[in-house]
């Protein structure tokens, strides 16, 4: 019975969505959980539905529906512009697949504001953040306040930003970091998983981190100031682009028609440095992409970048210009 309802839900879903594509004033589109959009719904991880404003409630906001597979609400929520990017303002609410709350969140302008509800699996309260944005750590992407938090059965593990603070990942239903708060901030010794390959310590104070050393299941273990460091070209930005004008041959055909243009080139930095999967992010002119990627493959070795102290694989893009001025 959960199956056949689940697949009407879809076929009405799908069949209203077919008929809004030919009216101006809806937008369908169909995401992966990266926000990359795919061409149909059968690559989708979900779809999302943008309808133009309802003058009879607020003439100036689109309201926005996101929907699981499964037919269910993944998010509702409300926009100052239409799509391709939307500028949220008003009320968000995140939905698990569940057709529980997730999230609540207050949007101005296209930014947060104010507190972050957020709600496990099982609809019970997991924990209540607040943003500041005066908080400089805030654009380090570590300034949220941490205000409340408790276990799946309700328990009270922080309160007034003061106490045990969880990290709950609801994809892998595990805490994938975990340590003490003071004044809404990471204080003292934090603990964490690293994906599938290891855990790690790290100590805080006041938000900052201070030091960390992560454990790989390999046996190794890593020292680290930051958690993150990206791959550095020799000499830095400016080493690139004097390794690009050496080696740029503007094409003749570029020449011509005086063609300028920037292509940007993404690529992997390998844990050992090297490029590999070089693929064009924009580029609509052929000989300036051939002469993009060619540079490209000749890149020298690169500083790899970092999680948790050791190197990784990374993806990376650049901009080679061709300007003839």
């Amino acid at each position: 019975m959960t199956k056949n309802l689940t697949l009407l839900i879809l076929s009405l879903l799908f069949f209203q969505t077919t008929q809004a594509q030919s009216h101006t004033d809806t937008v369908f589109t169909y995401l992966k959980y990266t926000g990359h959009i795919v061409d149909n719904k059968d690559s989708a991880d979900y779809i999302r539905m943008v309808l133009s404003p309802d003058t009879s409630v607020d003439k100036n906001l689109y309201r926005v529906f996101e929907f699981y597979p499964n037919g269910k609400s993944k998010l509702v929520a409300t926009s100052l512009t239409g799509p391709p990017n939307l500028t949220l303002d008003g009320t968000s609410i995140g939905y698990f697949p569940n057709g529980k709350r997730q999230t609540v969140v207050q949007y101005k302008n296209g930014r947060a504001i104010g507190d972050i509800t957020n709600y496990y699996p099982n609809g019970k309260l997991y924990s209540i953040l607040r943003i500041d944005y005066d908080d400089g750590y805030y654009r380090m992407g570590a300034g949220l306040e941490l205000i409340e938090c408790r276990d799946s059965l309700g328990r009270v593990l922080a309160s007034n930003g003061k106490g045990h603070f969880l990290f709950y990942n609801h994809i892998s239903n595990t805490i994938s970091e975990e340590g003490d708060i003071l004044h809404g901030k990471r204080e003292g010794e934090w603990r964490g998983l690293i994906a599938d390959s290891g855990r790690y310590i790290c100590t805080y104070h006041k938000n900052e981190l201070k030091s960390g050393i992560s454990y790989i299941r390999s046996g190794h273990s890593y020292p680290f100031k930051q958690f993150s460091v990206d791959p550095i070209f020799d000499g830095g930005w400016q080493g690139f682009r004097d390794f690009v004008k050496r080696n740029l041959v503007y094409p003749d055909f570029a020449k011509q028609h005086n063609i300028n243009k920037t292509i940007r080139v993404e690529f992997t930095v390998n844990a050992d440095g090297t490029v590999s999967n070089l693929k064009l992010i924009n580029g609509d002119v052929p000989c300036l992409n051939d002469e993009a990627l060619r540079i490209m493959r000749l890149s020298p070795v690169w500083t790899p970048g970092y999680r948790y102290g050791y190197p990784v694989s990374m993806v990376y893009q650049v901009p080679i210009d061709f300007y003839l001025n």
